[in-house]
């Protein structure tokens, strides 16, 4: 948490990857993506979902907050090979390195495409993080071809979606956004 002064008043804005769940970072990485946003609205916009109230910030004090904003910097880049939920087991990789499948690298694309394409039309984009963990955690008790339907995808990204916070997305999201994003 950071301490804000806003005019009168003191405000702790969570600033910690720790502290922000998977449905605030789906909405976080969406506000970052709208072409048609400067920075600083950017910015405004996500301290809003963070839960800071309406205010007549001042440049200055708005320009340091946003120099010492955290929340996608991560303190680890472990990147988790298992996690479970409700007693199912959820496997990235076996071994010691996470290596993307091309099937995976096919699915990350169409959707990153895909949301490209609704925020340049005013749509609402899905929410990217969570079925980006969707596409590379699979249930082991799964076959391939029923892990990669589209019905079981959007049920585990929201099951991602309650039940993981930001620092465990941000180390794969660090890692598709420097070997990925670039390709599209």
């Amino acid at each position: 948490m950071i301490k804000v002064k806003l005019e009168n008043e003191t405000f702790e804005l969570r600033n910690e990857a720790n502290e922000i769940d998977l449905h605030e970072l789906n909405k976080l990485v969406t506000i970052m993506s709208y072409p048609d946003l400067v920075l600083t609205e950017k910015f405004e916009a996500i301290f809003k979902v963070l839960g800071m109230p309406e205010n007549d910030m001042d440049a200055d004090s708005m320009v340091e907050l946003i120099k010492n904003f955290n929340v996608f910097k991560t303190k680890s880049n472990l990147i988790k090979s298992e996690i479970e939920f409700k007693g199912y087991r959820y496997v990235a990789f076996e071994g010691k390195e996470f290596k993307f499948k091309a099937k995976e690298l096919i699915q990350l694309e169409k959707e990153i495409q895909k949301n490209k394409f609704k925020l340049a039309n005013n749509q609402t984009p899905s929410n990217i993080v969570s079925y980006i963990l969707a596409i590379i955690f699979k249930r082991d008790d799964l076959t391939n071809n029923e892990h990669y339907e589209n019905v079981h995808l959007e049920l585990k990204a929201k099951l991602f979606e309650e039940n993981v916070k930001a620092d465990f997305a941000l180390p794969y999201i660090n890692l598709i956004s420097q070997n990925i994003f670039d390709l599209v």
